[in-house]
């Protein structure tokens, strides 16, 4: 009897101890597992804490165009965002990203733009044999360019959006996207995209464009085209209810829009060791109503740019402008924009800098009233600080 209850002892022991292993054996399975399944995905938090101060002095016809109740503001444009990619077993990469807005200044609604998504915003799948594609809120391939080189230091308000022509020229970044980025060709590698437009209630609404760049050595070479259908429907004239006099009150005719625009970009830009770079382009915007009686329109573009890099220092200068717009032909006056623009940056680390700014605008309104024919134009200096993270 002794013997046995010996014997179920050393049993009992012995099972606790197996037990014991294969406990820590499949703990530290699980954490071997775990480990692999980190290594397999990855995700950052980034963004950018910017900020600039500015003051203006408009001429007379400044003055009456822009209405500014102040000659000095603050532009805040930090933003924060979130990103990530996970290596799948059975597929090919996955990645994904939500950014936010800026914050926004002293505006009736500051801050309104500075929520999640309101920036690039995807999901998507990345190969090093066939690219990258992304559905979602992201750039278009023209405006891309666009944005960057062509409207820094500061072209954005003529090159970018100051435009006359009718329409929607071009996206820029445009939710209902699906965009493919292909590898690198021996130089050569080209961006296509596709989406609904900013009606995305009309069925006319839509657009598509593409891009390709060359590189040469420090130099590239650039291309792009959009095409954009827009259109809004007309509303006939008719009264609406007025809360404040319990009335009916007559309400205006509005003319139904209906346009395809046709934008061609060339582009040439380069990066040299010796610490020189530059960039120059060529924009052509066609308007092509699609509303009988309404006149087709025109307008080109054109910015250039040169900096020099020097120690911690950076130097650039800048100039943009819009030609005259034509409609059917014929140029219309008061309608070419100018902006020229010079900037000195401080590098106080490779992810922090600090730079000042001084522009002269000349902005084109042909609706506007004008002081002895004058343009409205201003004079903008401005200083500002960056800080990527």
């Amino acid at each position: 009897m002794e013997n046995m209850f010996k014997r179920t002892l050393l049993g009992a022991a012995i099972a606790t101890a197996a037990m014991g292993s294969i406990s820590a054996y499949a703990a530290d399975a699980d954490a071997v597992a775990v480990e692999k399944l980190k290594e397999s995905f990855s995700y950052e938090v980034y963004g950018v804490i910017a900020m600039q101060a500015l003051t203006r002095d408009y001429n007379e016809a400044g003055k009456a165009l822009w209405a500014e109740d102040s000659n000095w503001k603050l532009n805040n444009e930090s933003r924060i965002g979130f990103r990530g990619s996970k290596d799948f077993a059975n597929g090919p990469k996955f990645i994904w990203q939500i950014e936010s807005g800026y914050v926004g200044g002293s505006s009736a609604a500051p801050g309104a733009d500075g929520k999640l998504g309101v920036r690039d915003t995807f999901v998507g799948f990345e190969g090093d044999s066939w690219g990258k594609i992304r559905i979602g809120r992201v750039l278009t391939p023209i405006y891309e360019i666009i944005d960057w080189p062509g409207s820094n230091p500061g072209l954005g308000d003529v090159y970018d959006w100051g435009y006359g022509i009718a329409g929607a020229p071009y996206q820029d970044r445009q939710s209902d996207t699906v965009r493919w980025d292909s590898p690198t060709w021996g130089g050569f590698s080209v961006d296509l995209a596709f989406g609904r437009g900013d009606t995305v209630a009309d069925a006319n609404s839509n657009w598509g464009g593409a891009a390709v760049h060359y590189a040469i050595g420090p130099v590239t070479l650039q291309a792009a085209y959009e095409r954009n259908h827009s259109s809004k429907s007309g509303k006939p004239a008719g009264y609406e209810f007025d809360s404040e006099t319990g009335t009916s009150k007559p309400t205006p005719a509005v003319a139904a829009q209906d346009w395809i625009n046709d934008t061609y970009l060339v582009g040439i830009q380069g990066n040299f060791e010796n610490g020189l770079g530059f960039f120059a382009q060529y924009k052509m915007m066609e308007a092509d109503s699609q509303v009988a009686g309404i006149a087709d329109e025109s307008q080109n573009a054109y910015t250039a740019g040169l900096m020099y890099n020097i120690a911690d220092y950076q130097f650039k200068v800048g100039y943009a402008a819009n030609e005259d717009l034509e409609r059917d032909g014929k140029k219309v006056a008061y309608t070419d924009d100018s902006v020229i623009s010079g900037q000195v940056m401080y590098f106080i680390d490779p992810s922090a800098v600090v730079y000042t700014r001084v522009r002269h605008v000349e902005r084109a309104d042909e609706a506007s009233k004008r002081v002895d024919n004058e343009n409205p134009e201003f004079m903008e200096y401005s200083v500002g600080v960056e800080y990527y993270f």
